[in-house]
Formats: structure tokens, sequence, C-alpha cells
């Protein structure tokens, strides 16, 4: 089977615009993949943030509630020192 010479002028043209619709579709593969990247880690900062924020409120928590047990034993131990109990 021999190729024509009027035949390679309608396959080369035919043969790069099939190539530019492969490389259009690759381009918009490559650009969905970068935008869902983007979305997959903009979701996974803001989870992060969430994260922090829950243990610094928690931190908080902790910390006040120490306080408050803290000052509770310093009551606690002065009340105790008027008592002198001795056998």
């Amino acid at each position: 089977m021999n190729i024509r010479p009027i035949d390679v002028k309608i396959l080369y043209p035919k043969s790069t615009e099939v190539s530019q619709v492969v490389l259009g579709e690759q381009q918009k593969e490559n650009m969905l993949r970068h935008i869902n990247s983007q979305k997959n880690q903009a979701k996974v900062d803001e989870d992060l943030k969430r994260v922090r924020e829950k243990d610094s409120a928690s931190e908080i928590r902790l910390s006040q509630k120490q306080e408050r047990e803290k000052q509770e034993f310093k009551k606690s131990k002065k009340q105790q020192k008027g008592f002198d109990i001795r056998i």
C-alpha cells in the first residue's frame, strides 16, 4: 500500500490537528488536577487551623482550671494552719 502525495497533503494537517486536540486535553487534565490539589490543600489547612484553635482553647481551659486548683489549695492550706491538732 503506497502513500500518494495527495494522501500526505491530507494526512499531515490532520495529524497536527489531532496532536493539538490531544495536547489541549492533557493540559485540561493537568489544570483540573492542579485545581483539585489546591482545593485539597486549602481544606487541609483549614482543618489544621480548626484543630489548633481547639487545642489553644483547651489549653486555656486547662490553665484556668489549674489556676483555680492552686488557689483552692492555698485557701485550704491557710484554713488548716489555724487548727493545731496534737495528742
